[in-house]
């Protein structure tokens, strides 16, 4: 009973217990971590494994966790930081000890030291259960993580222990003459009740040498004022060290297109994090019991500034001109944008196109080939280019030839437009499944947490105009580095489309404002957005050409058009455009995310030229999820899961309703094409062998063991399927 005693008031325990009372947001962050770590949160996202897998210069190795540790060190010290502002007034003993700073961080670890085990902890399972890593690249790694962790605290430590005054310095120097000693004194008597009031019992702590003792080791010197004088001096200190820290973080978005200054993606969540405690420190030591009183003020103030457009940040499509007068965008507009002469028009451009695509075959009629890819971040890229690759195989080569079409959503185009950017290529450039997979994260979450959160910083040229290097910039020049593409515009595959060069690539993303979909392509392309009777149906998209011809539409760079269509939610923003009002541009899933039905709307509007001059039509799908999975029951709920479960379910479901509207939408056209439409399917599954846990995570983030798997489904007994009724199909023709 006496050993339970002596913990629960040691100075260890009784921190831990000060912050659960009083420090629910400090706490809260923790808490944040290890549901990170443990994988409870974010992990259908990937979020578990930025950190416990982090990328640095395209590798995990010593150095990447070297920077965790790095910035998980600088978290913990404005962890220390902000508690010993907040609390230190509460253990008066605190300031009769020699190097008083030194000892609160000490006994402060618990929590920090805790979570430093179970980070080590999870590392370690991961690498070897997930990545297959040696025994010395995962002691590497710990090292690394170990080394940095030191590497920040040394040197913070040191800075403690020169400047902060314990109560033996106080007594050994000359009290500096107050400006008004009334003031002075009444100041000090206010502290003094306040510390009598709030003090927490402490029997004994943790020293420097790791030895035990008694609170009252130094009682003798226990002088309440002079005491108030360490405290206060060792805040100040601490503030410092507060805003050092806060240049530092700034400083990085200046160097953010330095490839060697882009953190781990996990590296740069901590340095937010860092950021918010040392904030939250801030509001609750200037603020105390008003703090929440305060927060709540400043982001009402915020919102009205925002509302305003003060602070209000827009991120726009490069090669777009938005100095010049903008375009309307309203119902009236859009109708005539979609004008009977211009849907003739648009039309007669395609058959056009088509009719040299035919004459490429001789007097043979060939099969004509739709691609669509659907979303899914980078998994979707890695998926739809090994499909791709592997039909083209099958088909000798010739898969590109066929195809006329290829339309889908997010990162299955970006998969689709590389594989069309290599086969366009003068060199018929191989296609490189690694660089696929290459991280694009990193340099995205980097950009936000250091320049976009805060103040955007830098400037890039391109078609004649000037744009801020924000996150949408970070994520077109990982792509383009990754994938070695050229800096292309728009217009730059007008030509190489119109001669049937290269299949015709359609992106349509959501209008924020409407619900309809924008067109993006080379070629104009209205007769995507209108039914038979023009006047009484309502307008379902709008072509970005036509919509935006003065503002430079052509110009618009391809990764930007990309980067539209692969809006997701943090991660890329939403595109404003230089229309009035203005639209905002999201993600080409939202209304379809298959890209199905638009390619179903193409064989509808061309289906005569189709039934005369072609043996037939293969529409190939590539998902990145199951057509049709198993059902499973409901499974029992927590209160808090209970009032979100109607919003999951209709999250969790969306994909299969869009699936249905599709199949709907190819019955129809199927009844009246008949045995002249087809359809291969390819679906993102798992080997037989694999584990749901194997599935890829949804993001721009993949680990090795997840691109092993996405390139192993095309194994799958489906798949194989798949690509052997793509072969007979082709069967009379090759």
């Amino acid at each position: 009973m006496k050993v339970l005693r002596s913990i629960y008031f040691s100075f260890p325990v009784r921190l831990v217990i000060t912050h659960l009372r009083f420090n629910h947001f400090l706490v809260l962050y923790w808490v944040f971590l290890f549901t990170i770590v443990s994988g409870h949160f974010g992990s259908l996202l990937g979020i578990p494994y930025l950190f416990l897998d982090p990328v640095y210069l395209d590798n995990v190795n010593f150095w990447s966790f070297l920077i965790m540790g790095l910035v998980l060190a600088g978290f913990t010290m404005a962890f220390n930081i902000s508690s010993y502002i907040l609390d230190s007034f509460r253990f008066p003993f605190l300031g009769t000890l020699p190097k008083p700073f030194a000892h609160f961080c000490l006994n402060n670890s618990l929590i920090p030291l805790a979570f430093l085990i179970y980070y080590i902890i999870r590392i370690i399972g991961f690498q070897q259960t997930m990545e297959g890593d040696s025994g010395w690249h995962i002691i590497s790694d710990i090292l690394g993580l170990l080394l940095g962790y030191l590497l920040t605290l040394t040197p913070m430590f040191a800075y403690f222990m020169r400047t902060n005054r314990d109560i033996f310095k106080v007594l050994g120097i000359a009290v500096d003459k107050p400006k008004s000693k009334t003031a002075r004194k009444k100041n000090a008597f206010k502290k003094l009740r306040r510390l009598r009031r709030n003090a927490v019992r402490v029997e004994n702590y943790v020293s420097l040498k790791f030895k035990v003792f008694s609170a009252r080791r130094f009682e003798q010197v226990f002088d309440r004022v002079l005491i108030l004088r360490v405290f206060t001096q060792n805040q100040r200190n601490a503030i410092f060290i507060e805003l050092f820290l806060f240049i530092v973080i700034i400083s990085l978005g200046l160097v953010k297109s330095v490839p060697q200054f882009q953190l781990p993606a996990a590296a740069s969540i901590v340095l937010l994090l860092t950021m918010i405690v040392m904030f939250t420190g801030a509001i609750s030591y200037w603020f105390r019991t008003w703090a929440i009183t305060t927060v709540i003020g400043l982001f009402l103030i915020l919102n009205i500034t925002h509302i305003a457009g003060f602070f209000k940040a827009i991120y726009q499509a490069y090669g777009l001109d938005y100095t010049v007068e903008r375009a309307e965008y309203s119902v009236g507009e859009i109708r005539k944008l979609n004008s009977p002469d211009n849907v003739e028009q648009d039309k007669a451009n395609i058959l056009g196109i088509l009719d040299k695509w035919r004459a490429g075959f001789g007097e043979s009629k060939p099969k004509m080939v739709l691609i669509t890819a659907s979303g899914g971040g980078q998994r979707s890229a890695l998926w739809t280019t090994k499909v791709l690759q592997s039909a083209d195989s099958v088909l000798n080569g010739n898969l590109m030839k066929n195809t006329v079409l290829m339309t889908g959503a997010s990162g299955g185009l970006v998969g689709a437009g590389y594989y069309r950017d290599r086969y366009w290529s003068e060199q018929n450039k191989a296609v490189d499944l690694d660089a696929v997979g290459r991280d694009v994260l990193n340099p995205i979450i980097f950009s936000l947490f250091v320049n976009d959160i805060f103040v955007r910083t830098g400037t890039f040229e391109f078609a004649g105009h000037y744009y801020p290097k924000d996150r949408g910039y970070a994520f077109e020049q990982r792509l383009m580095e990754n994938l070695s593409l050229e800096d292309r515009k728009l217009a730059d595959y007008y030509s190489a489309e119109q001669n049937a060069e290269i299949p015709i690539l359609v992106m349509a993303p959501t209008v924020v404002n409407d619900g309809r979909k924008l067109y993006l392509s080379s070629q104009s392309v209205s007769f995507f957005n209108t039914g038979h009777d023009l006047v009484d149906v309502k307008q379902q998209g709008v072509d970005f050409r036509r919509l935006l011809t003065k503002q430079g539409a052509d110009s618009l760079r391809f990764l930007s058009a990309l980067r539209m269509s692969a809006t997701f939610p943090y991660i890329t923003p939403n595109v404003t455009l230089p229309t009035q009002p203005p639209i905002e541009i999201a993600d080409a899933g939202i209304s379809d995310n298959f890209g199905v039905a638009d390619a179903l709307t193409y064989l509808h509007v061309f289906k005569d030229w189709i039934l005369e001059n072609t043996s037939g039509v293969i529409l190939l799908t590539i998902r990145d999820s199951e057509k049709e999975p198993e059902i499973t029951s409901i499974e029992k709920e927590s209160l808090f899961q209970r009032l979100f479960s109607p919003l999951k379910g209709v999250y969790d479901n969306w994909d299969y309703v869009q699936t249905i509207k599709n199949e709907k939408q190819y019955d129809v056209l199927k009844s009246t094409m008949g045995d002249h439409v087809n359809r291969v399917e390819f679906e993102y599954r798992l080997n037989l062998d694999g584990s749901p846990k194997d599935r890829a995570s949804l993001s721009w983030r993949l680990t090795e063991r997840e691109k092993k798997n996405i390139i192993r489904a095309i194994e799958h007994p489906l798949n194989q399927k798949s690509l052997h009724s793509l072969r007979t199909l082709f069967v009379e023709d090759y």
